[in-house]
């Protein structure tokens, strides 16, 4: 009996760990519900039968996790940022400053010198929130928002009216519209279309993208974790084989990639706009 409960609970504890974090507490394949949508941390927060939360009850667990993944990356920077130092910085401000330095040099070489001041802020941003979405999903007790096409169509959007206005900035509203008529005019007919539908293709693009590839890292997770509860079985308790770990190494990679796929295409975007701008002066 003695020997059975030190089994018994590191079978349970790592039950809950390895599932909480990949959307299968609770929840099985077999019972037609989504293995990755699973109470999190902040499940008090929203309105339920049994409680009454700040949020209503439609409301899905990703916004509350947007919104501490949102908060915890404003009081990280207001904490760094009161203690900066020019001599003698610490490893933390040296790794923020190697953080902000790639990015700007990253947008740079696409954009341009002129506009990289004024961008990098913008998209370096989007790149660091994109990728703190799409990795919080492996802390146990969470699940990433960018796992939810709520997400990725709502960060796709807000690329697309960015890009746009910058776009209408720089050139100008009547040359923005002359762009979609194309050159020479009397092809206009069919070059409006053309790029209205490549114009409207690229949120649908950047959102299925993000989606796509964080989605599936999740369920791959997910379902090597429930591979291990069904076979890693002795006595009836689970053992704790991390069937999963070079799967989460590979979603960290994948995390990455991704969130700078999203960036470079926005920055594309809007280098191609420019360039329009500057063939039209």
């Amino acid at each position: 009996m003695g020997s059975a409960f030190p089994m018994e609970f590191l079978s349970n504890l790592w039950s809950w760990i390895a599932m909480s974090g990949h959307g299968l507490t609770g929840l099985s394949l077999e019972g037609g519900e989504n293995p990755l949508e699973h109470p999190t941390w902040l499940h008090f927060l929203v309105t339920t039968p049994q409680h009454k939360g700040l949020l209503p009850g439609w409301v899905p667990e990703i916004v509350p996790v947007t919104w501490f993944v949102a908060l915890a990356l404003c009081a990280t920077v207001i904490i760094a940022s009161r203690t900066l130092k020019v001599q003698n910085p610490g490893k933390f401000q040296l790794a923020l400053e190697f953080i902000v330095t790639s990015l700007e040099n990253f947008v740079r070489g696409i954009v341009g010198d002129a506009e990289a001041k004024i961008l990098t802020p913008i998209i370096g941003t989007t790149f660091i929130f994109i990728l703190s979405l799409s990795l919080i999903g492996l802390v146990p007790g969470f699940i990433s928002p960018t796992a939810n096409t709520n997400t990725t169509v709502a960060l796709a959007l807000m690329a697309f009216l960015f890009v746009q206005y910058v776009s209408i900035s720089r050139q100008g509203l009547l040359t923005y519209l002359k762009h979609f008529l194309g050159e020479p005019l009397w092809l206009a007919p069919l070059m409006l279309p053309l790029h209205i539908v490549g114009e409207l293709a690229r949120p649908l693009s950047l959102s299925i993208r993000l989606f796509g590839n964080i989605f599936g890292e999740e369920t791959v997770v997910a379902v090597l974790v429930l591979i291990v509860t069904k076979i890693a079985v002795v006595n009836g308790h689970v053992i704790p084989i991390p069937f999963q770990f070079p799967m989460m190494l590979f979603a960290i990679f994948g995390s990455l990639v991704q969130s700078l796929v999203f960036s470079m295409l926005v920055s594309i975007y809007i280098a191609v706009a420019l360039a329009g701008h500057e063939e039209h002066r």
